[in-house]
């Protein structure tokens, strides 16, 4: 297959996968099924990275926990990645607290373990918000959307080493 007649990529249209994140997102009024919806949102874009990256087999990446895709799928050699990778392990640690809790109240505390990964940006925005709810939200929705901006990176990446791979014929 030549260049010519391979098929063109899209541009990424990163602000509608941000607007579709948090649309998503948005019309949780529980706390726990925000968390749940967020954590399947990481997970599914952590999936492709892994696949992206070759980080591990299929068998292997659905027989992983949690725990085992982002130790694998990240880089924590690199600051942004590293970052990431502490949003979504605290992310997966509220997930299963709210999963062992019957009755899971969601608290000021639980959002800031969340919130404090991005360091004084969330304390300046942290009182722009009445409830822990939507300051929740806000936390989730850049942690998804720093996820899935990941996955962006990993695909321009990849689509980069190809096209400077010599072509076989």
């Amino acid at each position: 297959m030549t260049n010519q007649d391979k098929p063109k990529h899209k541009n990424f249209q990163i602000a509608d996968l941000i607007k579709k994140i948090k649309t998503f997102l948005s019309d949780e009024k529980p706390s726990d099924i925000l968390i749940i919806k967020a954590h399947l949102l990481c997970e599914y874009y952590i999936n492709q990275i892994l696949i992206l990256r070759e980080a591990c087999s299929l068998k292997d990446m659905e027989s992983f926990t949690f725990n085992e895709k982002i130790q694998k799928a990240f880089n924590l050699d690199d600051l942004l990645e590293k970052r990431t990778f502490d949003y979504v392990n605290r992310l997966n640690k509220l997930r299963n607290k709210v999963g062992h809790e019957l009755e899971y109240t969601l608290s000021e505390s639980d959002v800031d373990a969340l919130g404090y990964v991005q360091g004084k940006e969330y304390i300046l925005e942290k009182y722009d918000y009445e409830t822990d709810l939507e300051r929740l939200r806000n936390v989730l929705n850049t942690i998804v959307i720093d996820t899935a901006l990941l996955l962006i990176s990993s695909i321009k990446v990849e689509r980069q080493k190809v096209k400077t791979t010599p072509e076989t014929n």
